[in-house]
């Protein structure tokens, strides 16, 4: 099928769905007063390695309190790097997250890292002072663990203005890209056809993002019938 046609396509039917949950997106749009805490970034770190691969896995580590209670910040930053390292360890492996060994080692340094920058609120201050999108994104990246995906994914989480033209790409996603029969090659341009996608539909990327993940079933379905 040719691009404009693939386009139009997956905008009609990301529009039916805009539809059919109205009041959807909004709700998660709320999600940006979480800006405003001040261990914003090391609640989203761990939010990314708690879901990263499998998605069940944020209600072990960040659904389950005394899991998560022994990986703030604070209570990690009490500790002495041997007693630092048994923690995590222990409570990745307790969380059931996937890998939990390496997401282990991701939280070890990202945590020296946040500690290098001088705490939570100067690390915090260091990403929302960073020139505009990619900025941001470079930021982020210096994290070990945090990629292009998650990058965005941070941001995005709460509906951060310099990301409301973003796709955060993952497994879901991509399904429905393979479900179009379409391939590519660099995260740019299967960023760029999706945004494509959102302006057809009278979208930004963000919207269209969300309601590609939640609603992964409900895309390939009308793919499939269309």
């Amino acid at each position: 099928m040719p691009y404009r046609e693939t386009v139009t396509k997956l905008a009609t039917i990301a529009k039916n769905i805009n539809e059919q949950h109205s009041g959807y997106l909004d709700s998660l749009k709320k999600g940006y007063s979480e800006i405003e805490r001040d261990d914003f970034l090391w609640h989203f770190l761990l939010q990314s390695f708690s879901t990263m691969g499998r998605s069940s896995g944020w209600k072990g580590l960040i659904g389950n309190k005394d899991n998560y209670n022994q990986v703030t910040f604070h209570a990690l930053f009490r500790l002495s790097n041997e007693e630092r390292e048994s923690v995590v360890k222990s409570v990745c492996r307790a969380a059931k997250i996937r890998m939990p060994d390496r997401k282990a080692d991701f939280i070890l340094g990202c945590f020296n890292v946040v500690n290098g920058m001088g705490g939570l609120k100067a690390a915090k201050q260091n990403l929302l002072s960073a020139n505009g999108r990619e900025g941001k994104m470079k930021f982020l990246q210096q994290f070990p663990g945090i990629g292009p995906k998650y990058a965005r994914n941070i941001m995005m989480d709460v509906y951060h203005e310099d990301f409301r033209d973003s796709i955060a790409l993952d497994v879901r996603i991509k399904a429905i890209s393979e479900a179009l029969g379409l391939k590519f090659k660099k995260y740019q341009e299967h960023e760029a056809f999706f945004l494509d996608v959102a302006r057809a539909a009278g979208l930004n990327g963000w919207e269209l993002d969300r309601l590609m993940y939640n609603f992964r079933d409900d895309f390939e379905r009308e793919i499939a019938t269309a």
